[in-house]
């Protein structure tokens, strides 16, 4: 399979990953139970906006780099700097998560984490053709 393929079918897996992550949060609602959390405060317009960015836009930038990097080693770079920060904040993010008492994300995180290391690796080998 080719390179690029490869890397956008990792970056896809990440917004799925995102998405799952997301709806391993409100699943319990299915069973009855509340999942409202007492006390805090609605979440901030910004906080919304950076997780949608995290989430949606930087993969799709990044899908869109990859797409059109065949000749192009700054599209590629920037696909691998992008690759290399997504999964930092996937580290990141799980060891804030984690514990949790949605088991769920046991599973979602650290296959978050694995993705992002190979989205990671792969995208540097890319840049390093020529």
């Amino acid at each position: 399979m080719a390179r690029n393929i490869k890397i956008t079918v990792l970056w896809l897996l990440t917004i799925c990953g995102f998405a799952c992550h997301s709806i391993c949060d409100v699943m319990p609602i299915f069973w009855g139970r509340d999942v409202a959390m007492v006390g805090e405060d609605v979440a901030e317009q910004g906080m919304t906006v950076m997780m949608m960015t995290l989430s949606y836009l930087l993969p799709a930038c990044s899908i869109l780099c990859v797409m059109y990097a065949a000749d192009s080693k700054p599209l590629r770079l920037t696909n691998a700097v992008l690759a290399m920060f997504i999964t930092l904040f996937n580290m990141v993010h799980a060891f804030i998560e984690l514990p949790s008492a949605n088991a769920g994300q046991y599973v979602i995180t650290p296959m978050m984490i694995a993705v992002g290391l190979l989205l990671t690796w792969h995208s540097i080998k890319y840049v390093k053709l020529e």
